[in-house]
């Protein structure tokens, strides 16, 4: 069983994970149409309480937002050189990290875990392995703790028809969304499980209480800082190592809140259907996915248009898509790989975009991996069905009629004693924390989401964790 599967315990682990969950890159944010995602604050927020710290320009690049730069000259040049060789998608060698603890790696194409075997133990490099399924000492040693072995020990996961994944880095800034979203994920009742993604290179403290698969990070980020490369990464890693099984998969962000299930089995048996918050069910089938609506517009002449006829030669209007995503897991598998290689492609020639792609209202710096995943679905002639109805914007929408909330604005609290405005957002360094209520005047949207975060606080016991890291930094 994997880390975290149903059941909880594997017989001859010295690992235990209780809870039948399996719960990594910053993500893009799904916003109104014609609004990017934005960026963290430069500086000037009012936080809730007290005024958190701007963000330093290192630290947002930690968190997928390269302020003004790009790849530097030498990634475009590895990139083009892997694409036109076909190079394969290059996961590395977790296996070779140090502290491996609870975390999976992959090594020669199979799956790694630390596992304790009876009548032996590592005690030095050159201690030989105990079996076939093992590796001996000299990769052991160091990875694992108390003796344990690296074993191979990877079955299939129990077959579901639902599994919901998102992915995050290890940062305070995600710690507390990550748990907020798994507990609200259980209230809902959302059939199948659901697994954070971890792009790092071990588990962390957060790992026996949400289900996590621990995938490598990108490998070009030295070159090119741009944290979303993580998601796609990730998700082709969890595809081919994890043995996951489900039928059908429920992409979403972290920032994103269930308040009921937005997926449920078809009374036919035949697939499976999105719940919109219009009232409206749309069938998902294998070949027939669902996206909802993201930020950008298709317009004659526009940047999207643009963008489309040199990335997508030949694509007649592709989708405009967001999260959530419902698809088969087959048809997942052969959009993740284009999607990375298109992502990279689209990164590699930043120094040449058209002015358009850089203006306010495109941002193709924050959304490059947005558009990976459309243009990928496009050329393998994959068409979505999209609807605007499957979450509702926090701080845009006004009333709550859709399964989700996702809360990428910033939001208003009205005004301080001095007449200052008073604002709440995730980027805040006490946003798990200080959770306002919401003030007189609020829209449905805003009190139901502002309830639901003091929901899980004030339930979820506090954290205990101390970073040594800031905010937005992705902990090694």
């Amino acid at each position: 069983k994997q880390l975290g599967a149903p059941g909880g315990e594997e017989a001859g682990t010295v690992w235990v994970v209780k809870g039948g969950l399996r719960i990594p890159t910053f993500l893009p944010r799904s916003t109104p149409a014609g609004q990017p995602p934005s960026p963290p604050a430069a500086g000037g927020a009012v936080a809730v309480a007290t005024a958190a710290p701007a963000p330093k320009e290192e630290e947002v690049k930690l968190d997928g937002h390269p302020p003004n730069g790009g790849p530097v000259p030498e990634f475009a040049a590895a990139i083009r050189a892997e694409h036109a060789v076909g190079a394969p998608w290059n996961e590395g060698d977790p296996c070779a990290a140090i502290s491996i603890g609870l975390a999976a790696c992959s090594k020669n194409g199979k799956t790694y875990r630390c596992m304790a075997v009876p009548g032996t133990s590592v005690k030095l490099e050159t201690d030989p392995a105990p079996n076939v399924h093992c590796l001996g000492g000299d990769a052991s040693w160091g990875a694992c703790n108390g003796g344990e072995f690296l074993c191979e020990r990877n079955p299939p996961m129990k077959p579901t028809l639902l599994h919901t994944v998102f992915s995050v880095q290890p940062s305070k800034y995600f710690e507390w969304q990550v748990r907020y979203m798994a507990y609200h994920f259980n209230k809902s009742k959302q059939e199948g499980p659901l697994t954070r993604l971890l792009s790092g290179n071990h588990a962390d403290h957060i790992s026996p209480q949400v289900d996590t698969w621990v995938a490598p990070p990108y490998r070009h980020l030295h070159f090119d800082p741009y944290v979303p490369y993580n998601k796609p990464t990730a998700i082709i890693h969890w595809l081919r190592h994890s043995g996951v099984r489900s039928e059908y998969v429920i992409v979403v962000d972290p920032d994103c809140i269930f308040l009921r299930p937005l997926v449920t089995r078809a009374k036919d048996g035949d697939g499976v259907v999105v719940h919109l918050g219009s009232g409206r069910d749309v069938a998902v089938s294998k070949g027939k996915p669902f996206g909802q609506k993201g930020y950008m517009d298709w317009t004659k002449g526009g940047p999207f248009e643009s963008l489309t006829k040199h990335y997508c030669p030949g694509c007649d209007k592709v989708d405009a898509l967001a999260v959530p995503i419902v698809i088969h897991r087959e048809d997942l598998e052969k959009i993740a790989p284009l999607w990375l290689s298109i992502t990279e492609q689209i990164r590699a020639d930043k120094a040449t975009w058209n002015k358009e792609w850089n203006a306010a209202t495109f941002a193709l710096s924050w959304t490059a991996e947005m558009y990976g995943y459309i243009f990928a679905a496009a050329k393998l002639g994959i068409k979505h069905s999209v609807s605007d109805r499957a979450q509702e914007i926090v701080g845009f929408n006004k009333k709550v009629s859709a399964p989700i909330l996702h809360y990428s604005l910033k939001l208003s609290m009205g005004k301080d004693k001095d007449g200052k405005d008073i604002h709440w957002h995730k980027y805040f360094e006490n946003a798990g924390t200080v959770i306002p209520a919401a003030p007189a005047g609020q829209t449905e949207v805003v009190a139901t989401l502002l309830s639901s975060l003091r929901d899980a606080r004030d339930h979820l016991p506090p954290s205990t964790k101390h970073w040594s890291t800031s905010y937005f930094a992705a902990e090694a």
